[in-house]
């Protein structure tokens, strides 16, 4: 009985587990207005309209892990990287833009993300961007923004990035740092630096600040402080975990 208790107890805790890092297959993705759908077959990705007919096809990378967006007008398809597979980085690629099945620039994730210790894993996989990411601009652009609190927008037509800059509030007095912080009933906190994204280098790895977004408790966050405030824009709120291992290769 003792024997049978401990092997169920094993058993939930690895269900959990693989729960909490699944993979990640897709094989089939649809525009928005949905009148175009790209999907998987014998190693290609063919985009089709609504009656079935075939536009192009775009030879396979190991898209099926990532996320493929498709315009409303069929023309372009971006596929992006966001799940990563392993902890490996070395070159991997993270980001394909295609016009009408033709590629017109891929991206490695070493030239989106300035360093790469400013990514999370989990047990299987490697995560870098914030759920933000999309067609944008009448579907003329792609936009992101990274854990380095980047936004990134690409031309769809040409492949290449129109712009890459972070937060408009952000300025030479600005820090970004990740790290944990207690906080009681007032707006006041110090966080322990965990890990610096931008500015100097603060005494102890301590920096105070006021806030008004966390409620009393411990929390670990990537924050963005000016002058002792927290400034760090909604979207990068509790979308964020940075782990301590570096990953360089």
């Amino acid at each position: 009985m003792k024997k049978t208790c401990i092997l169920l107890l094993i058993s939930c805790i690895v269900g959990i587990d693989c729960f909490a890092d699944e993979q990640k297959i897709n094989s089939k993705f649809e525009s928005s207005n949905g009148e175009y759908t790209i999907h998987y077959n014998k190693k290609k990705w063919i985009v089709t309209n609504k009656s079935g007919s075939t536009l192009y096809k775009i030879p396979d990378q190991g898209f099926s892990s990532m996320t493929i967006f498709v315009s409303n007008s069929g023309q372009n398809v971006v596929i992006i990287d966001d799940f990563i597979e392993h902890h490996t980085i070395g070159n991997r690629t993270a980001l394909w833009i295609y016009n009408h099945g033709e590629l017109k620039s891929s991206y490695k994730l070493t030239e989106i993300v300035k360093d790469t210790c400013n990514i999370s894993l989990s047990v299987w996989h490697t995560t870098w961007c914030i759920n933000d990411y999309g067609l944008t601009n009448d579907e003329k652009e792609f936009s992101l923004s990274t854990y380095e609190f980047f936004e990134y927008s690409f031309d769809l037509e040409t492949g290449q990035i129109l712009s890459n800059k972070r937060p408009g509030t952000f300025d030479i007095e600005t820090s970004i740092v990740y790290g944990e912080f207690r906080k009681g009933n007032g707006e006041q906190a110090t966080m322990k630096i965990l890990r610096y994204i931008e500015g100097e280098k603060q005494p102890d790895n301590k920096i105070t600040f006021t806030t008004k977004y966390f409620g009393a408790g411990l929390w670990t966050q990537a924050l963005m402080i000016r002058n002792g405030i927290d400034i760090t824009p909604d979207k990068y709120r509790n979308g964020i975990l940075i782990n301590s291992m570096c990953v360089s290769e």
